[in-house]
């Protein structure tokens, strides 16, 4: 009885409290504000469909949170490890939760994140039936089909002299899936792919798409809690040994250094070569979890060679397209095969785990000969094994995990999260990569995207200093011992970003962020390449006001400085317009955005609205204007329909882009068409 009164009147008193402060919650508001965060430092290879596949799946089917666990928690992509804990803790000692309110009680849970939250959770009996038979009453059937691509030809598809074309297919990109889910434990499904200038049943690809991919997943019951087959992703400790898909890097999420969202998961994007095809299972025993894996693939590289001498690869290729002659006799050429283990136990505040895996080709791998590949991963075999950690208790967290591979080379990465209060909290991250260190699999916090030869110290610092108003700032100083791809010699750099958070209003906010990185790059000067410092700062000053409920309106200003041999600046200016009427189920998306800068080093980005589970953050660069509109329209109760067009104008310009990518004039415009059918 004690329980009960303590909770309603801590409801009742933080429910005033709450409502006082609350905005407006937008959901898809909130999964651009997750996505932006995580992106600041984008990459080819940054699976995030996955994100936006998380954050729409618990807009639709929102997480219990009384019946939860660590992992589905993770999946929220805005709790660390330690607010997991600390959630987790307080529904053990006190039980069930009964409302959002009741959640700000838990230190750490501002009243910021529960909004973000808010959307994605609801509050359940806490048993669950989880009998696998039952969970296909709920099973639900998605069918996506999608196509897109540019109206102005580039060179690639145009005919030579002798007729022929550089691209054997269209402009067009054309995408297919198919997936059915009963709830989290089971989940089949299919997707097809062909990228624009690829051919599309003809040529190369007689078979039709270019790229398939299949999956089944199923969580049978507490002893077999995954098992998969088909095309899979792994993620273990902290990266340092095994980490497919997406991971977090430096940004404004100045806490989020930590790994979360680990273990075994079936793989639905179109990356083509950065994922596991074969089998998976994950074994739980009491508080110890075992996961084995095997994968046989073929993988795109390029091979050299003759019969007499034998054959080898020299590089191995992650564009996925299959476009050109080299292209496609690159396509599939390298047959790649992982199997390995993961181990994990769990204590009351203390997580450990170990992870093994073995890579092997059946062509030695003999890359480039630069100085900067001289420690690279040479042959046919790699080994690489790691141990992790993670210890959660009260206002702290630390985590780290430490790795070794074949060639003896070492790395290891540790971290500390401490939550003083609601209001200060602090992060920092030591790392250290052997310039020996091989894990081709690796994908942890660093400023390359290669995990080894380099050293750094990060910090970080959140403030709420007052209401409505947070401040957040990470320092990371870092350095290499060898030579790398973009420097003549050893190198350091340094970056800063701090970023202020102010709530006007319910209706009403904005932030500016200032960001600073500075590192030794390599520039040609007298006919000899040298190190030399580089420069690229930013400043940028974003506005949201919800002018009613069917308008939202975003400003943002931004300037670039890049520093080199020269100085090269940077502007943008952008406004959006967000429409959703109220009788209509139709959602409107609206940009007009300004630019010009010096050159591509002083380019900006900023992220669009897109289509459904896709993203676009493109790079402004140049003089001109990029505008566009994305429509959402719910055609009846199950089918979906998203079109948009984009135009970038680029003034003073004859010809965009080069190579064959190449287009005359100064105007490109794009088209992307979906439709979403469930049941």
């Amino acid at each position: 009885m004690m329980k009960i009164a303590h909770k309603i009147l801590m409801i009742l008193f933080v429910a005033i409290s709450f409502m006082s402060a609350a905005q407006e919650t937008d959901p898809a508001r909130l999964i651009e504000s997750v996505i932006e965060s995580h992106l600041d430092n984008i990459d080819g290879q940054t699976d995030v469909a996955l994100i936006i596949e998380d954050l729409e799946g618990f807009l639709e089917n929102p997480v219990n949170i009384n019946a939860t666990s660590a992992s589905e928690l993770s999946r929220l992509y805005v709790l660390n490890d330690v607010q997991i804990s600390k959630l987790l803790e307080y529904l053990s000692d006190y039980g069930p939760a009964y409302s959002i309110f009741e959640l700000n009680s838990i230190n750490g849970f501002t009243t910021g994140l529960l909004q973000k939250i808010e959307p994605f959770i609801w509050f359940g009996p806490t048993e669950e039936s989880k009998k696998f038979t039952e969970a296909f009453q709920y099973g639900k059937n998605q069918l996506l089909l999608r196509t897109l691509g540019t109206v102005q030809k580039a060179s690639g598809y145009q005919s030579r002299e002798d007729g022929t074309k550089p691209y054997e297919g269209n402009q067009y990109r054309y995408y297919t899936r198919y997936r059915y889910e009963a709830r989290d434990q089971f989940s089949a499904g299919i997707t097809a792919e062909k990228d624009p200038g690829e051919s599309f049943f003809k040529n190369s690809n007689k078979q039709g798409f270019d790229f398939y991919s299949a999956h089944v997943s199923l969580n049978i019951n507490s002893t077999f809690e995954n098992i998969s087959v088909g095309d899979f992703l792994v993620r273990a400790g902290q990266g340092l040994v095994l980490w497919q898909g997406y991971t977090s890097g430096k940004s404004e999420n100045v806490l989020g250094i930590s790994k979360t969202n680990q273990g075994i998961r079936p793989s639905t994007a179109v990356e083509e070569n950065l994922f596991f095809r074969g089998a998976a299972t994950t074994l739980k025993f009491g508080k110890a979890r075992l996961g084995f894996f095997y994968s046989q693939k073929n993988h795109d590289g390029n091979v050299e060679g003759n019969d007499s001498s034998g054959y080898f690869i020299t590089s191995l290729q992650t564009s996925g397209y299959h476009r050109t002659k080299s292209e496609i006799a690159d396509k599939n050429a390298v047959r790649n095969t992982n199997y390995g283990g993961l181990f994990s136990w769990n204590f009351s505040h203390l997580k450990i785990g170990a992870t093994l895996i073995r890579q092997q080709f059946n062509l030695p791998l003999f890359p480039a000969s630069q100085l900067y590949n001289q420690f690279r991963f040479s042959g046919t075999e790699n080994i690489t094994g790691g141990i992790d950690y993670s210890f959660n208790k009260g206002k702290y967290q630390l985590f780290g995990e430490g790795a070794v591979s074949k060639s003896k080379g070492k790395a290891f990465v540790q971290g500390a999260i401490i939550n003083l209060n609601d209001q200060l909290s602090f992060s920092a991250l030591l790392r250290h990569f052997d310039k020996n260190y091989q894990a081709p699999w690796a994908n942890t916090f660093s400023e390359g995207s290669n995990i080894n030869n380099e050293t750094g110290m990060y910090f970080g610092i959140k403030v709420l200093p007052v209401k409505f108003v947070a401040l957040s700032a990470y320092s990371d100083y870092y350095q290499s011992h060898w030579i790398n791809y973009s420097t003549a010699a050893p190198s350091a750099g340094w970056d800063v970003l701090a970023q202020a958070d102010v709530v006007l209003s319910r209706k009403t906010e904005f932030y500016i962020r200032f960001k600073n990185e500075e590192k030794e790059l390599k520039f040609t000067q007298e006919e000899r390449y040298v190190n030399l410092p580089g420069k690229t700062q930013k400043l940028r000053l974003h506005f949201y006001h919800k002018y009613n409920e069917k308008i939202i309106l975003k400003t943002r200003i931004e300037h670039a400085l890049y520093k080199g041999l020269g100085k090269e600046y940077g502007l943008m200016v952008f406004q959006d317009i967000q429409y959703k009427p109220l009788k209509i189920p139709v959602n409107i998306s609206a940009r007009i955005a300004w630019f010009n800068t010096d050159s591509y080093n002083s380019r900006i980005y900023a992220y669009e609205n897109d289509l459904l589970y896709t993203f676009s953050i493109p790079a402004y660069y140049g003089n001109g204007f990029r505008t566009y509109i994305n429509l959402n329209y719910k055609i009846a109760k199950n089918l979906d329909c998203w079109f948009k067009i984009g135009n970038t104008l680029w003034n003073g310009s004859g010809a965009i882009s080069s190579g064959y990518n190449e287009i005359e004039g100064n105007n490109k415009t794009e088209l992307k068409f979906q439709l979403r059918l469930k049941i």
